[in-house]
């Protein structure tokens, strides 16, 4: 805040409270702003898009407003971060879609402006932007929310840790304060002689040296005494630490990402595992819900196309185990080479009959041949037949050839 525009009584009524009445009150707590931004960075840089009933990639429009730009302000990445964000301080994010010049556009609701009437079946939108009212129905309305208790009023976070904010916010006002004071103590002065009015002004001269570090004189008997713990008796670093922990279980994030001692590597693996598990997937459950049911429609739901975000690269772990993995998933034919190289590892696909099929053997992986030039076949076997052909002479390779079309026909049922 700006002193000489506030005024120092001002900005001192500001610093001096730790009451929580208003989401951008709780967001000043480090550790509540750092819980709600991790889980909206984490659903940022999620790759998103449309699959069918098979779980086969399916190309939409609608593809390119939920994965790359779903209005002229914002990418993918910069909207989900503010939708995820909102919702998981305030519980529930609003967007208006729109009809664009090329596509469907998704714009948010500033939440401070935007006031919720629940009721029991449904609920009704008061927005306020730039001095204009409206009202929205669901229907107008694209949302997802947090979790909900019985109801389909979902529960407001920062609401639910007000206490632990409250006394975080209390502990940094004190901390501030101490800090602030040049780490001199408060106290009271006293004496047993009447103060005369100039004595009075000494004395306040003598309290605004003291408060930028100089050393008052006191006058006409008077003492001070200290009527204040000092930040070590208060344990205070303790108590920041337990307020952090604290509010990082309201939104699940683990300890290793919130926490100075976080433990050794192998557990803060295992507790990102488990950020992505328990924290991770289920908002991104939600908002994959929330676009299929809310966005597409209802002939492409017919058909099982449904959004869908890839928490695959938030699982990948080190490189060790990201091949090994790849080499279990290959091996036990659930991935085709070219699902390993685009979706694992970020590379271009081959884009080849045997590269795209799970079930291919897994002697399909090509290696230079240097009697077919580096161009050898899918499997050992076509690639010494090929081999044994380009041996031959030139008049013999097309009898061969010949005998071999001839023997695949018979055998072919």
């Amino acid at each position: 805040m700006d002193r000489s525009a506030l005024g120092d009584e001002w900005v001192s009524f500001l610093a001096q409270t730790s009451d929580v009445n208003m989401a951008e009150q709780a967001a000043r707590a480090s550790a509540v702003y750092f819980c709600c931004s991790i889980i909206a960075e984490a659903v940022g840089s999620l790759q998103s898009g449309f699959v069918d009933a098979r779980n086969n990639a399916v190309s939409l429009s609608m593809g390119e407003v939920i994965g790359l730009e779903p209005n002229p302000m914002q990418t993918a990445a910069e909207f989900w971060a503010s939708m995820a964000y909102t919702a998981a301080l305030r519980g529930i994010a609003f967007a208006e879609p729109t009809v664009g010049l090329d596509n469907v556009e998704l714009w948010p609701l500033d939440p401070r402006g935007t006031s919720v009437t629940w009721r029991d079946r449904s609920f009704s939108v008061d927005y306020t932007a730039d001095g204009v009212r409206r009202q929205f129905v669901p229907q107008q309305l694209f949302w997802f929310s947090g979790l909900a208790d019985s109801t389909a009023k979902p529960l407001v976070p920062w609401q639910q840790a007000k206490g632990s904010i409250e006394f975080a916010l209390a502990l940094e006002l004190g901390a501030r304060s101490f800090f602030k004071n040049n780490l001199r103590f408060a106290g009271m002065l006293s004496t047993d002689h009447k103060l005369t009015d100039e004595s009075i002004a000494h004395l306040r001269e003598g309290i605004a040296r003291w408060k930028n570090g100089g050393i008052p004189v006191l006058e006409q008997g008077l003492t001070f005494s200290q009527t204040q713990g000092t930040n070590a008796d208060a344990q205070t670093t303790e108590l920041i630490k337990q307020r952090t922990m604290e509010m990082a279980r309201y939104w699940h994030i683990p300890r290793s990402m919130i926490a100075e001692d976080a433990g050794n590597a192998g557990s803060q693996e295992q507790e990102a595992l488990a950020f992505v598990k328990y924290t991770m997937r289920p908002w991104v459950r939600r908002i994959e819900q929330a676009i299929s049911v809310r966005l597409l429609p209802p002939d492409m739901k017919a058909q099982g196309i449904r959004a869908r975000f890839n928490l695959d690269s938030l699982l990948r772990g080190d490189s060790a185990t990201q091949f090994r993995n790849a080499v279990l998933a290959r091996t036990a034919g659930t991935h085709s080479i070219d699902d390993i190289r685009v979706n694992w590892f970020d590379l271009p696909a081959y884009g080849e009959d045997w590269s795209e099929d799970p079930r291919a053997p897994l002697n399909s992986n090509r290696a230079a041949d240097t009697v077919t030039g580096g161009q050898t076949a899918p499997q050992d076997g076509v690639a010494q037949i090929v081999a044994a052909l380009m041996a031959l002479p030139e008049g013999e390779q097309a009898k061969a050839v010949a005998g071999l079309e001839q023997l695949l026909k018979e055998l072919t049922p």
